[in-house]
């Protein structure tokens, strides 16, 4: 009887407990759906382009642009222009994260271009054809606290 008893109260604690574990208002739904959004994420030592269901693409401090972890042979003048974009989108970040709440959880933050940024992300939109699929991820500028 006691054995019985204890198991009962064993597994009802471990159903309050997966209960409590649980996310509130869909929270977990709703933030996979925005990791799931097109975006660039900025973080201190890379630009990430996302946009699904399309490989992840990086531009590097260098200039480098690398899709699915393959760096593709640029002529100078597009690594130039990446490059530059890089370090426009990296001076909007710090701007960006220079105002921003502090958040304990560490999230991105959204941040608004700026007329150099569109200026070369147009530029390297129509100069590179493997960053056209791309092209909406622009409209999701996101800072990494990171």
């Amino acid at each position: 009887m006691k054995k019985t008893l204890a198991a009962w109260f064993s597994l009802i604690a471990l159903c309050l407990l997966l209960a409590a574990c649980g996310a509130r208002d869909g929270a977990a739904s709703s933030s996979r759906a925005e990791r799931g959004k097109p975006r660039v994420a900025v973080d201190s030592m890379a630009v990430m382009l996302r946009r699904a269901p399309a490989a992840n693409a990086s531009i590097g401090p260098d200039g480098s642009l690398r899709i699915d972890d393959i760096e593709l042979p640029l002529p100078q003048a597009q690594r130039t222009q990446l490059q530059q974009l890089f370090m426009q989108l990296q001076m909007q970040r710090q701007r960006t994260l220079e105002t921003a709440a502090p958040d304990p959880n560490m999230r991105s933050v959204g941040f608004t271009t700026t007329p150099e940024i569109s200026a070369l992300q147009n530029a390297v939109l129509h100069d590179i054809p493997s960053l056209q699929p791309y092209q909406e991820s622009f409209g999701n500028l996101q800072a990494e606290r990171r």
